[in-house]
């Protein structure tokens, strides 16, 4: 990574759009030009993704050492948009490039970038969780029953009795499996109106879940033992135990060979790998540097090598795969960040904490290089 030399202000306010949004931030996502932040009280606070004073405009490169500048904001930064959902924590996930999905309780409303909201469905029942598709759409789990809504929020097909109440929810990246914890049980289940699960495992409260992006492995955080790896093809399980927090957070590679996690005083890094057939566990790769605040939210760069990073503290972070320099873009101070992910394209990451700040950095194309 290239140094920056900040002229007056810190990285954060340099690269940075951040708001005070009156709430605990619980998620983020994009869609279209639009980020959208997830709040304890139910609302979601709308951003546009393009910047009108971006850092590119005001970075200069000089001729004679090649050092970069980068001038501190010319404009104001626009406020953001606020729209109430529900008058309680909401699920929110991105439906395609047209907006964003949010429930209320059991209702399944759409949310244009601008903020226009319309129903999309009444499930009667709450919704126990949204999953984003990555051909575009999502799948809601409700009352034991899934449902696939496609981009423009028609259903695509439902399987009922798929399971009980969903703790966790995860699509594969070629749209032809789907994952779900359901009381202490994973379930893998074909993508469609086929009720048949195609694997069952026993193991443990699961809170979370995550496909490698060739769909070979699952990695799913259990509540108090770590994470599991599970490989499909012969069911093998690899126990990662032994983590002083919460695995809740969980990331793969582009090339699925590392898995990224939080729950630890630095970047967990695992070379998948590096897994033979006699192999406990994968190696770690060190990464990051060691404090005294456990990550709590990881996420990766599109182009598979650079980690985001929020701590407990507030502070965020930006590494690379088994290097031990990072870029602070957030240095400590406010709420711990729970929410953080990059957009599709690696050119932002936004992120929000425990004391209601919301935020949305913009990188210079050379930065990374």
């Amino acid at each position: 990574m290239d140094t920056m030399e900040a002229e007056t202000a810190a990285l954060y306010d340099l690269l940075g759009r951040h708001w005070m949004v009156g709430a605990p931030v619980t998620g983020t996502a994009f869609a279209g030009d639009g980020v959208a932040f997830a709040l304890t009280d139910g609302a979601l606070a709308i951003a546009p993704l393009t910047d009108t004073d971006p850092p590119e405009d005001r970075c200069r490169i000089a001729l004679d050492g090649g050092r970069a500048t980068i001038s501190p904001r010319r404009k104001p930064v626009p406020p953001l948009t606020k729209v109430v959902i529900s008058d309680a924590p909401l699920h929110l996930a991105s439906i395609g490039p047209s907006g964003f999905v949010a429930n209320e309780r059991g209702r399944l409303l759409g949310v244009s970038p601008p903020g226009v909201t319309h129903l999309i469905a009444d499930h009667g029942s709450a919704i126990d969780l949204v999953a984003p598709v990555q051909a575009g759409g999502i799948l809601a789990a409700s009352g034991g029953s899934v449902v696939f809504y496609d981009p423009n929020g028609e259903v695509g097909w439902l399987q009922e009795r798929a399971g009980g109440n969903a703790s966790a929810l995860a699509v594969s990246r070629d749209g032809r499996r789907f994952a779900m914890g359901v009381d202490d049980c994973l379930l893998v289940r074909a993508f469609g109106a086929r009720p048949e699960p195609v694997a069952s495992f026993e193991l443990g409260p699961i809170s979370n879940l995550a496909w490698s992006p060739d769909g070979s492995w699952l990695a799913a955080s259990i509540l108090g033992a770590g994470v599991v790896l599970i490989r499909l093809a012969d069911a093998r399980i690899v126990r990662i135990s032994s983590y002083p927090g919460s695995t809740s957070s969980l990331a793969w590679s582009a090339d699925s060979r590392v898995l990224v996690t939080s729950g630890a005083y630095r970047i967990i890094a695992w070379d998948i790998s590096s897994l033979r057939d006699d192999s406990e566990r994968p190696a770690s790769i060190a990464t990051g540097r060691a404090r005294l605040v456990l990550v709590e939210t990881v996420d990766m760069h599109a182009g598979g090598r650079l980690i985001a990073a929020g701590y407990g503290d507030g502070m965020v972070v930006v590494a690379k795969i088994g290097v031990s320099d990072e870029l602070v873009v957030k240095p400590p101070g406010g709420g711990a960040v729970h929410a953080l992910r990059w957009s599709a394209d690696g050119q932002h990451l936004a992120f929000g904490s425990d004391n209601g700040e919301a935020a949305i950095i913009t990188f210079p194309s050379h930065i990374f290089k």
